[in-house]
C-alpha cells in the first residue's frame, strides 16, 4: 500500500504554496524545479511592461507546519548547499513557508554572510517582523537580480578593457625613467579598475559569469607582466647591463 509521508505532503505544500503566492503577488513566471540540488524552484523578473529582463533568482524552499515564535525563525543549511549557492551566478533567497499561517519569509544569500547565530554556524536568521513577503517585496527581489551598484560593472569592464590595450601597447624595450613612470601610471590606474570590479563581484558574484572572471584575471596577469618588464629593461639600462 503506498503513502503520502506527512514530510513529503508538507514539503509540497509549501511549493506549492510559494509559487501560488509568488504568481499572484508578483505576477512573474515561477518554475518549480523537478531536480532539487539545493535550488527548488526560480522566478524570471519582468518589467513594468510585463517583459522580461532575462535576470532570475533561484530560491531554496523550507516548510514548517507553523511557525510559533514571534521574533525569528532560524533556518539551519548544510556547509555543501551554501557553498553549492555560492557559485551561482543569479542570486539565491530562502523561502521560510508557514502552512498553518499561509505565510512567506525570505532572506537572500549573499557571498559575504557569515550565517552565524548565537555561536551556530550555517544558520539563516528569518525575522518575522521584516522578512514576510509582501507586494511589497517586489521592487527588492527586482534590485537583487539587478543591484544599481552592479550596473557599473559593464562601464567599468569596459574602462579596463582600454587600460589593458594602452597598457600592452607600451614598449618596454629600453625603457627610461619617464617610460618607466609613465608604465607604472596605466598599471596602477589598470589595478585601481579591477579592484573596483572584484569588490563589486564579492558583493554581487552572480554578474560576473565565468568569461568575466577569467578576463579579469588574465588583465591582472598581464599588468604585472608588462611591469616586470619594464622594470628589468629600465634596470638593465641603468646598470649598462
Amino acid at each position: 500500500m503506498q503513502e503520502y509521508p506527512k514530510r513529503t505532503k508538507n514539503g509540497d505544500a509549501g511549493e506549492y504554496f510559494s509559487a501560488y503566492k509568488f504568481t499572484k503577488l508578483f505576477g512573474w513566471p515561477y518554475r518549480m524545479l523537478d531536480v532539487d540540488m539545493g535550488v527548488d524552484a526560480e522566478i524570471e523578473i519582468m518589467d513594468d511592461d510585463g517583459k522580461s529582463t532575462s535576470n532570475l533568482v533561484k530560491l531554496q524552499i523550507k516548510t514548517f507546519e507553523s511557525i510559533t515564535s514571534e521574533e525569528s525563525k532560524n533556518i539551519y543549511v548544510s556547509q555543501s548547499h551554501i557553498d553549492y549557492w555560492k557559485k551561482f551566478c543569479v542570486p539565491i533567497v530562502v523561502i521560510c513557508v508557514d502552512l498553518k499561517n499561509e505565510k512567506i519569509y525570505w532572506r537572500p544569500v549573499v557571498a559575504t554572510e557569515s550565517y552565524e547565530s548565537g555561536g551556530l554556524s550555517n544558520v539563516i536568521s528569518i525575522d518575522l517582523s521584516k522578512d514576510e513577503l509582501t507586494s511589497a517585496s517586489k521592487s527588492y527581489f527586482a534590485s537583487l537580480a539587478t543591484p544599481e551598484e552592479s550596473k557599473k560593472i559593464d562601464e567599468l569592464l569596459e574602462s579596463a578593457r582600454q587600460q589593458h590595450d594602452l597598457l600592452l601597447n607600451q614598449s618596454t624595450f629600453g625603457v627610461d625613467s619617464l617610460q618607466l613612470k609613465n608604465v607604472e601610471q596605466r598599471v596602477d590606474e589598470l589595478n585601481n579598475t579591477i579592484s573596483t570590479i572584484e569588490e563589486i563581484i564579492r558583493h554581487f558574484p552572480w554578474r560576473a559569469g565565468l568569461l568575466t572572471l577569467r578576463e579579469i584575471s588574465i588583465m591582472k596577469r598581464n599588468a604585472q607582466i608588462t611591469q616586470n618588464d619594464a622594470n628589468h629593461s629600465f634596470a638593465v639600462g641603468v646598470n649598462g647591463m
